[in-house]
This record gives structure tokens, C-alpha cells and sequence, in this order.
């Protein structure tokens, strides 16, 4: 199952989104945005594939999201 991290402009965005999906019923953890992403919200959300999938229609309309990495074995990859 693949990992994913979204990291976000502002907390006011991570907040609202975490509500928002979890709402949906769906887990997700929140967690101190890696340091190594500059110029980024504090906190952050990492979920997996089948949460991804339950929010993709969602993502530019409903969520406010700066990025979302991909986690692989190299680190992180920009997957939108």
C-alpha cells in the first residue's frame, strides 16, 4: 500500500482538511511537516492509497493543499 504526505500553505488548511476527511470516515494521521520541505505549514497529513482514492474528486475543490509527496525508499516524490 502506498504512503502519501500532504502539506499544506497555512494550518488553518491542514485543519480544515483533516476535519473534512475525517468526516468522510477515514483515517489518517496528522504529523510535524519534515523539515527537509521548506516554506511549508507546520503540520502535516499522511495517509495511504485508499484514502487517496476517496479524495481525488475532492482535491482543488474542497481541499486547500500545497503538495502531496508520494513515500518511496528515496525519500519523497512529488505526486501533485
Amino acid at each position: 500500500m502506498k504512503e502519501y504526505i500532504m502539506v499544506f500553505k497555512n494550518t488553518h488548511d491542514a485543519i480544515g482538511t483533516e476535519k473534512f476527511i475525517k468526516n468522510k470516515g477515514l483515517n489518517i494521521m496528522v504529523m510535524p511537516t519534515p523539515t527537509y520541505i521548506t516554506q511549508s505549514c507546520g503540520i502535516c497529513i499522511r495517509f495511504n492509497d485508499e484514502v487517496l482514492s476517496n479524495i481525488e474528486g475532492d482535491l482543488d475543490k474542497e481541499i486547500n493543499f500545497k503538495n502531496i509527496y508520494l513515500i518511496n525508499q528515496a525519500g519523497l516524490t512529488i505526486y501533485k
